[in-house]
């Protein structure tokens, strides 16, 4: 369930961090991270979550940077039989058709810039001489994926992220778009429209206990 979803997900997003190594195996995505702290991404569905699993716990990865990204309808459940691998948080996989998206303008006195590549769109807003948002869409045939939507603490709550949300989506030629959205972020995101598709269990190996 989900994994058309979950595919488009995992390719604008890794086309967004540039994560461009990535392959199939055992019904797993294998995304090579490369980062020191996260080496490795593997993403999946719930059917899959035991091939995942072996796969992270069997890699030649220092503990802790082998990670996961699994759909599952009940992440309490999965993340007690994915022991001894740790689970770190939910998110949640979402959805909109960009034209129903709600718009909300640039609030005044923050201005707004938008970079465009074939690929990638970024845009920022700015204000009392610093940058106050930023965020990105990554555009693929597959579908758009918004990505690193933050605002920085001193300008919160000032309707920000929503006009970012709306300056990405009139920028985006494809139709449809997905996110994995935080805790924190999901109220946003269904504020503007966007549905939500199944909950996304974050977890990785363990850190090694010091000696």
């Amino acid at each position: 369930m989900h994994e058309e979803a979950l595919t488009r997900w995992q390719r604008g997003w890794s086309a967004s961090r540039g994560w461009t190594d990535y392959q199939q195996v055992d019904d797993v995505t294998v995304v090579r991270v490369g980062e020191p702290e996260r080496r490795v991404e593997y993403v999946t569905t719930e059917a899959n979550a035991r091939a995942a699993a072996h796969l992270a716990l069997t890699d030649c990865h220092p503990p802790g940077t082998s990670w996961l990204a699994i759909t599952t309808d009940n992440p309490a459940r999965l993340a007690a039989n994915l022991k001894p691998l740790e689970a770190l948080r939910t998110e949640w996989l979402m959805t909109i058709s960009l034209a129903d998206q709600a718009s909300y303008p640039v609030p005044a006195p923050y201005s707004l810039e938008i970079s465009v590549t074939p690929s990638i769109i970024d845009a920022q807003i700015c204000g009392y001489g610093e940058i106050a948002a930023t965020g990105r869409m990554a555009v693929l045939h597959t579908g758009a994926v918004a990505d690193l939507i933050t605002t920085a603490p001193a300008h919160r709550h000032r309707g920000l992220a929503k006009a970012l949300m709306t300056a990405l989506a009139q920028s985006t030629p494809t139709p449809t778009a997905y996110l994995s959205a935080s805790p924190q972020g999901r109220p946003l995101y269904e504020s503007l429209g966007w549905t939500t598709l199944t909950p996304l269990l974050i977890a990785r190996t363990s850190v090694a206990s010091p000696l």
